[in-house]
């Protein structure tokens, strides 16, 4: 009986090397990842890696580019635009709080970069170029919130965001140690429903929120 002939599919092998590629990188970071835990965790060979990504650093870059293209394609997918200034903020909190929550891939993957320097980021033109619509939608939102009446103070767009980030993550970052610091398991869901809570508040606050949604943030 004739072997059946196995189809090649590039599309396919390449995304394949590049989950196994992010999974080894997040857990390793780049100086301690291996190519060779790569191909064999992908099913594939050293050859397909090689040409397909050229080199570790380009695969690496290419990891970078595909966790931020994750959030930043569903961020954009919020459509903040179409709706009023304040519910559009809340949702935006929310997805921040739930992205980092779900996808602890984006913490060690941004944490790991952090520990060389944000050499290989700063290689890529993608990541940039994609985040820069982010900061423009938040302008956006705070300007009609403002206009709106809504919002009393104004904030810079890019420090706001960094600051829903600090408080979206850094819980998730530092789970263990200041779970043992202060005696409280910060990983219980009753106490991630309240660092919800207090996350939505502060971001109101910090714009003067006078709303139809404050009296439920006030019960933060």
């Amino acid at each position: 009986m004739t072997k059946p002939v196995r189809q090649r599919n590039p599309a396919q092998t390449s995304a394949t090397l590049l989950a196994a590629a992010i999974r080894e990188f997040a857990q390793y970071g780049y100086d301690g990842a291996r190519v060779e835990r790569i191909v064999e965790d992908a099913g594939c060979n050293m050859r397909m890696l090689y040409h397909y990504y050229q080199n570790k650093e380009n695969l690496y870059i290419k990891a970078l580019e595909a966790v931020y293209r994750e959030i930043r394609e569903k961020e954009s997918g919020l459509d903040l635009a179409a709706m009023a200034p304040d519910e559009a903020l809340l949702r935006l909190v929310r997805f921040t709080l739930d992205h980092f929550s779900e996808n602890r891939t984006f913490i060690d993957m941004t944490r790991n970069e952090n520990l060389v320097g944000g050499r290989f980021i700063r290689a890529s033109k993608e990541i940039a170029r994609m985040s820069s619509p982010l900061i423009l939608m938040i302008a956006d939102t705070i300007k009609r919130g403002i206009k709106a009446g809504l919002f009393h103070h104004a904030a810079d767009p890019l420090q706001l965001y960094v600051s829903i980030v600090a408080l979206s993550s850094h819980h998730l970052s530092n789970v263990h140690t200041l779970s043992a610091v202060f005696q409280t398991d910060l990983a219980d869901p009753k106490w991630l429903r309240q660092r919800r809570r207090h996350v939505e508040a502060m971001v109101f606050r910090l714009l003067g929120y006078d709303g139809p949604l404050a009296a439920k943030l006030a019960k933060s």
